[in-house]
């Protein structure tokens, strides 16, 4: 569970060894990757007092001892509208030191201001199958990998599959996530079909982002046994602010694309 707030920033810290153990039953995660936080409304004052905004991107290692909470992000953020900074510079300098301080390692940090909105590659999303048109019957939302197909019943695939039906509950305050959950993986014993239903299974699981789709990543992993693995989640806005979540078997950059629904 979150520690108490770093001096002076307000952001609190989520130490990842203990949600993995939790949920994945051991301290370390085996894989890449990265957590990507994205606002517009980031603001603050110049050197004369003029308000300036831009659009932040923040990147979170996922080999960090720590990831930051939601909310605590959100105000630190706000606690910016008030403050004079020399330069564009010297505010993304300001935001990693803070945030750096709280994850135990360097954040990346970028501020747009010369534009307006983000860039994305949909070529991400149009390479991909929508799951969500399988018929299924549900009759129970209890997390296991065991909902994945056995092995013996699937068959060898590579592809890239998405469903944009995925929630999860934020399990500070119980309000629900929602995402697209994108599945990208090479030589896999895989049932579309178990897949859906595995993914739709966390309806009501309560996990912090990064934690939850860390165990996505681990149960596909071990269950359908691909040559290589990507699991990618976009998650909707709350509070001016979405997080996308990245892990891979490889060290590689996440996706350059954000879903709709955020």
């Amino acid at each position: 569970m979150p520690t108490n707030p770093s001096s002076g920033t307000g952001l609190v810290a989520i130490d990842r060894q203990e949600q993995r153990s939790s949920w994945l039953g051991r301290r370390v995660f085996e894989g890449f990757g990265s957590d990507i936080w994205r606002t517009s409304e980031c603001t603050w004052l110049d050197r004369r007092g003029k308000p300036v905004r831009g659009d932040l991107t923040v990147k979170v290692p996922s080999d960090s001892p720590s990831m930051v909470e939601s909310k605590s992000l959100k105000l630190f953020l706000m606690g910016l509208a008030m403050s004079k900074f020399e330069t564009k510079a010297s505010v993304e300098a300001h935001i990693c030191g803070s945030l750096s301080g709280v994850v135990g390692t360097d954040c990346d940090v970028e501020l747009q201001t010369r534009t307006v909105g983000f860039t994305f590659d949909e070529s991400f999303i149009e390479q991909s199958h929508r799951l969500d048109y399988i018929p299924l019957e549900m009759n129970q939302f209890a997390v296991s990998r065991e909902t994945l197909a056995p092995r013996r019943s699937a068959h060898r695939v590579s592809g890239r599959y998405h469903t944009d039906s995925f929630r999860c509950l934020c399990p500070l305050s119980g309000q629900p996530d929602y995402a697209t959950v994108v599945i990208d993986l090479t030589n896999a014993w895989l049932s579309a079909e178990s897949l859906l239903a595995y993914l739709l299974s966390y309806r009501t699981h309560c996990g912090f982002h990064e934690s939850t789709i860390e165990r996505v990543f681990a149960d596909i992993r071990a269950v359908c046994q691909p040559e290589r693995l990507a699991v990618f989640a976009s998650f909707a806005r709350r509070g001016g602010i979405d997080i996308a979540v990245f892990r891979s078997t490889v060290n590689e950059s996440a996706p350059n694309w954000r879903s709709p629904i955020s």
